[in-house]
């Protein structure tokens, strides 16, 4: 073989080299984030005096079947809400768990308010922010909206941006 040959084969081994890094390298580039949203259907308690909690099961994407957790903590000072109930501003931590015992956990605040008057049933607008999760879902990370009813039964709906699954 001749050494002009050895030189342009190897420059053709150095070129496919630096592609397969480069490749490499966006492979394992983490995403951007994906859409994410969690329905759920529960019970509990919840007041606009001393906050609560509802549970139960859920079906967020991403994950497949799960449970939900959420609790409200007492609700700061409420002022009425014009419909003859109140609204108070309230802090929450919760979490989804998924079939094979890994979770994510997320905090919460937003605004608990009746729907109409003071016995009315409770309505709880929020924000959520992800904290962290355990088993397969250590790293993740995102946030959005969170929505839930508290009547009979409880409903709950977050969406938002996910990473890390």
């Amino acid at each position: 073989m001749t050494s002009r040959f050895v030189k342009l084969m190897l420059g053709f081994l150095v070129v496919l080299a630096v592609s397969f890094a480069f490749a490499a390298k966006a492979t394992a580039a983490p995403p951007a984030g994906l859409n994410w949203e969690v329905h759920g259907t529960g019970s509990g308690g919840v007041s606009l005096l001393t906050g609560g909690s509802s549970g139960g099961p859920a079906m967020p994407q991403h994950i497949g079947n799960a449970t939900y957790s959420l609790s409200i903590a007492t609700p700061a000072a409420s002022s009425s809400n014009g419909a003859g109930g109140f609204c108070a501003i309230a802090t929450g931590s919760g979490a989804i768990t998924a079939a094979d015992g890994s979770t994510i956990f997320f905090l919460t605040v937003g605004l608990l308010c009746n729907e109409s008057g003071a016995l009315s049933p409770l309505h709880y607008n929020a924000t959520y922010r992800i904290t962290g999760g355990d088993g397969r879902f250590f790293g993740v990370l995102g946030g959005g909206s969170l929505t839930a009813t508290f009547g009979s039964p409880h409903f709950i709906k977050i969406d938002g941006t996910i990473t890390g699954i």
